[in-house]
């Protein structure tokens, strides 16, 4: 019995055998029942960053930002923002990211009375009052509605956002659960100067502006992907692989050369016995929804769990189309996977996030 066929070796058409029988009945549990996103309008091609963070003419930067996968970019990189430092920037990244996420909750028709948890994460602190609150603020929730800001889980934000917040709705039943994520890589890019370091060049030439909204519901009518089980894994000795460098001039996110690898050399194994856990191997995933974290890293993924280039094409595409924005970057790829694929009843989708620690973040999710 087979449930897909894909390309193979050469083009060929591989039929894909089911490791298990189709679901007869709906899946309960904690549904993903409405994803949007936002972006600014500002979209930059590549060439055209180059020249705004001054690295036109630079021949390492040139190469690296055109083989990264990344095509355009929405980043707020205009002079006055650039003159700026860190700190006076603060204010204007905040203005954006409320604004950014206000559009996106918006987009999401979520009633605010139904809302019982909201849930924000950024890579760029919002500080006090966190996103979380001045949402609940602008959309005049119920003063009991629980919030949580979260900062630092980056591009491993997905698995643990939703790990966490499916599990605040036991806490308001009948009221659903908002999760946003929003961020302002530009607010971490600065013009080139002589001595920067090449990981700065690196960091520059794949990150990209975004905002994601969610809402978890536990209504059994209601429509998404139920979340059927999820993991985090931390793999030991890689705090140093990740982290932000906020010295001096040039600030950036580090990324170290060996993340993809690091991150490629145990993910076959954990996914593995993630999936065996859940009565699974990877024949019985119909979508794989992957960290659009760089070029590297979907290559190291498709490696390492053997997919094809078909399977993680919404990946390739949401980097080429937004480039890594950190925190929201699984949603995009979620959201078009849930649009464009249509998923049918009984399939399972793994959700697959890489990000600090390392961490590799898994979430198989049931429609």
């Amino acid at each position: 019995m087979y449930n897909s066929l894909s390309l193979g070796p050469e083009g060929s058409l591989v039929a894909r055998p089911l490791s298990v029988k189709r679901r007869s009945t709906r899946p309960s549990g904690p549904r993903i029942a409405a994803i949007a996103v936002s972006d600014s309008e500002h979209a930059l091609s590549q060439e055209q960053v180059l020249e705004r963070l001054g690295l036109a003419g630079d021949e390492f930067a040139q190469g690296i930002f055109a083989r990264c996968g990344v095509q355009r970019r929405h980043l707020d990189l205009d002079e006055d923002f650039l003159a700026d430092g860190l700190h006076r920037r603060t204010a204007r990244i905040e203005t954006a990211l409320l604004e950014h996420s206000i559009r996106a909750v918006d987009a999401l028709g979520v009633d605010p009375r139904k809302v019982g948890t909201v849930v924000s994460a950024t890579l760029y602190s919002l500080g006090c009052p966190t996103l979380a609150h001045r949402l609940v603020d602008h959309y005049e929730m119920a003063p009991t509605t629980d919030k949580y800001h979260l900062t630092g889980v980056a591009c491993a934000s997905g698995v643990p956002l939703m790990r966490l917040t499916a599990k605040t709705l036991r806490d308001h039943p009948g009221r659903d659960a908002l999760i946003v994520a929003a961020e302002s890589m530009s607010g971490l890019m600065s013009t080139a100067a002589p001595e920067d370091p090449r990981a700065k060049v690196v960091g520059a030439a794949i990150f990209g502006d975004g905002c994601a909204a969610a809402v978890l519901s536990d209504d059994p009518a209601a429509d998404g992907p139920v979340i059927l089980d999820s993991q985090v894994h931390q793999i030991a000795n890689t705090l140093e692989v990740v982290s932000m460098d906020l010295a001096g001039e040039h600030s950036y996110l580090h990324l170290a050369r060996e993340l993809p690898f690091i991150a490629g050399a145990a993910l076959g194994e954990v996914a593995d016995r993630f999936l065996a856990a859940n009565g699974l191997d990877r024949s019985a995933i119909d979508h794989w929804i992957v960290h659009p974290g760089g070029r590297r890293i979907i290559e190291n993924v498709q490696e390492a769990l053997e997919l094809s280039r078909e399977d993680v094409a919404l990946s390739w595409a949401a980097l080429a189309d937004h480039g890594n924005v950190g925190t929201p970057s699984i949603f995009y790829v979620l959201k078009d996977t849930i649009e464009q694929c249509q998923p049918r009843p009984g399939e399972h989708g793994l959700m697959v996030t890489i990000g600090p620690g390392v961490t590799v973040g898994l979430m198989l999710l049931g429609w």
